[in-house]
């Protein structure tokens, strides 16, 4: 088995995708139904959640984001990525924290809520 890719269901798929792109870097391809960025081994999806819920294979899709997953990348420089992200006017859930354990990160969300990791070791 190997993983594949992340799937975002979203009401907005071009607000969404934009949101990645602005964090991540490069260009995503597709539309306000279906796009896609490719990330140095990662692929994130966006799909719509109004597509979704007309196909009866798809009834669980609901397009709303819960706060029980953070999606976590390992970065350089923790610090001057939340500057950067800040300079952005992203939803920040707190500052940079050297954890007990060595870690040092912080936590953001996008525009759905979804909420994304970014640590240094």
């Amino acid at each position: 088995m190997k993983f594949t890719d992340v799937c975002f269901i979203t009401d907005d798929v071009l607000k969404l995708k934009t949101f990645y792109e602005k964090v991540f870097g490069g260009k995503s391809e597709g539309d306000e139904i279906h796009s896609g960025l490719a990330l140095d081994g990662l692929f994130f999806s966006f799909d719509s959640a109004t597509l979704l819920k007309e196909n009866p294979s798809f009834n669980y899709i609901s397009g709303k984001s819960s706060d029980n997953i953070v999606i976590g990348f390992n970065c350089d420089d923790v610090d001057a990525e939340y500057e950067r992200l800040s300079s952005l006017n992203i939803e920040m859930l707190n500052r940079p924290t050297t954890h007990p354990w060595g870690a040092r990160s912080f936590q953001f969300k996008d525009p759905d809520g979804n909420i994304l990791n970014f640590r240094s070791l």
